[in-house]
């Protein structure tokens, strides 16, 4: 499902968290302006492409500084109100990264970006305890999800996955237990997407995805002064310097 959020308004957001909540997934079109990921973009070309994850995929850990210290890349409007309905007022800023698919790059491994916190048949039950924000950086994104898969008991080997296009200013927001898989990069390009992790203050994740070694943003001296009151929260789980 998608929800133009080109205007955020509180009918839009309670529509797009139906959906995050039935499906597992929502795509929010018109988040930002695709001229406003400029810097960033310019930023990323002059950086080291990061860890290598898997053939012709690497992650770059972003630190709140910079192109990133923009409030429309770590709050954007749109994706923390959606973060702060389906967790609550006090989500944070679990994680940010920058993940790139280099030219011939295959599909992404099948798997969650998190573990369940307890059993499987208890977890399904429960509310979302992190969701996973993807934004196109450098050009159009594809992801396959699979809906209502963070409600399954049992990984269902059958059923069949949706593709989420995502143009340059949109969004996929996803509950870290949904099963998904970035597309291949078929493109001559690098395709880089910004990946943002929102979760309930005390979650910790140890074992998987979320919180990769290097993933938790860093802040800068003075970065906390800029930051509007209505944000602070997002940084209540990070030191300052």
């Amino acid at each position: 499902m998608r929800i133009d959020c080109g205007e955020v308004a509180d009918e839009r957001i309670r529509a797009a968290y139906g959906h995050l909540m039935k499906d597992g997934y929502v795509v929010l079109d018109r988040v930002i302006a695709p001229a406003a990921l400029g810097p960033l973009q310019a930023a990323l070309e002059g950086m080291p492409p990061g860890t290598s994850v898997a053939s012709r995929r690497h992650v770059l850990p972003l630190d709140l500084a910079g192109a990133a210290a923009e409030p429309s890349i770590y709050a954007n409007p749109a994706i923390v109100a959606l973060a702060r309905e389906a967790l609550d007022t006090n989500a944070v800023l679990l994680g940010l990264s920058a993940d790139t698919a280099l030219p011939g790059a295959g599909p992404q491994h099948v798997d969650r970006d998190g573990r369940p916190l307890f059993d499987a048949a208890v977890s399904a039950l429960l509310p979302a305890h992190a969701v996973v924000a993807v934004l196109p950086l450098d050009g159009a994104s594809e992801v396959a999800v699979w809906p209502g898969s963070h409600r399954w008991k049992t990984r269902d080997e059958n059923a069949a996955p949706e593709l989420a296009e995502l143009a340059p200013g949109a969004c996929l927001v996803r509950d870290a237990r949904l099963l998904s898989s970035d597309a291949g990069n078929r493109s001559g390009a690098r395709r880089t997407v910004l990946r943002a992790v929102y979760a309930r203050r005390w979650f910790r994740d140890a074992l998987q995805g979320l919180q990769r070694p290097t993933s938790r943003p860093a802040l800068r001296e003075g970065f906390l002064a800029g930051v509007a009151p209505k944000d602070l929260g997002l940084f209540a789980h990070l030191k300052a310097p």
